[in-house]
């Protein structure tokens, strides 16, 4: 077996490969999908690395760059995702090579951690190399006792996929006591307006100067619809009574019978730990920030996409 970094002439042997051991599901696979994901990520290009049985493309392992910001300290990242072994060469040791490789690299670039949200058939193979449980995400959830229907100009009015997020520069310093996403408008219009798979939403009282910006997505249950709002920021100017007025509007006009968000929102709300759990594996001293009374990940930092 022979491992090499990834060009971008890989990206449909990638394609295939993920169909056949991953296929579809909820998240569709595409060239649009890798390039945006992994090629247009403000924060850098992934770090991607492949293995090959002769000619024959078996593994895939994929880390995303991410930055946190705690003040003015930038803590560079990479995250652990799209994993893959060809299903004819599973058990042969190709995920655990191709892993520890990706971190010797990503050592090797001074990041600072890896963070993932491993799933419970994953989970074992991370701990064995060094993978810390970090706990789950705490979520706060609202029920909508009398949902009604979803309004009919619902995705005109608030849909983003494809627009523009008005962005205030304020927003940069939002949670300045708290590690969180280094996020800019650039950041947050690749994040949200510009993925080619998933619809976000997003609410704000000023196209031009808006002092608070709410984004989330409607996602479908069994049960009926979550509203899980993903990221939300303000300025010290914020009008809470507008802000308050506006949530409720939004909430009632979505349809949703279940709201939940990483932070309390002004509804009355129940807080559990119900959220994603998240694996770190620290790669540099001095990380006593990765600990939830001073890290605080929004539902969008670590949902999966």
């Amino acid at each position: 077996m022979t491992i090499r970094g990834a060009v971008e002439r890989d990206i449909p042997s990638i394609i295939d490969l993920l169909k056949l051991s991953l296929g579809e599901g909820l998240m569709p696979k595409s060239e649009a999908f890798w390039r945006w994901k992994h090629l247009d990520n403000p924060f850098g290009k992934s770090d991607v690395l492949l293995a090959f049985e002769r000619d024959q493309l078996v593994g895939v392992r994929a880390f995303m760059r991410w930055e946190w910001k705690l003040q003015s300290r930038i803590y560079r990242a990479g995250r652990a995702v799209d994993t893959v072994t060809h299903p004819v060469f599973q058990g042969k040791g190709i995920f655990r090579d191709l892993t520890l490789k990706m971190v010797d690299q990503c050592k090797a670039q001074s990041l600072d951690f890896i963070f993932n949200t491993p799933n419970k058939k994953s989970m074992p193979g991370y701990l064995k190399m060094g993978w810390r449980r970090h706990g789950k995400m705490k979520l706060f959830l609202t029920p909508r006792l009398f949902p009604v229907k979803k309004s009919t100009d619902f995705d005109e009015r608030f849909c983003v996929q494809g627009k523009v997020i008005p962005f205030n520069t304020a927003f940069e310093s939002s949670h300045s006591g708290s590690l969180v996403t280094s996020v800019s408008s650039k950041m947050i219009n690749w994040r949200y307006a510009a993925n080619p798979n998933i619809p976000y939403y997003a609410f704000y009282d000023n196209l031009n100067h808006p002092t608070f910006l709410t984004i989330f997505r409607l996602k479908l249950h069994s049960w009926g619809t979550e509203m899980r709002i993903c990221d939300t920021f303000s300025d010290s100017n914020l009008d809470e009574v507008a802000y308050r007025k506006q949530l409720r509007e939004v909430t009632t006009k979505s349809g949703a019978r279940l709201v939940t968000a990483a932070h309390q929102l002004p509804l009355l709300s129940v807080g559990a730990a119900v959220g994603p759990e998240i694996t770190v594996l620290p790669l540099s001293t001095g990380n006593n920030v990765l600990s939830f009374d001073l890290w605080r990940p929004s539902v969008g930092d670590l949902e999966v996409f």
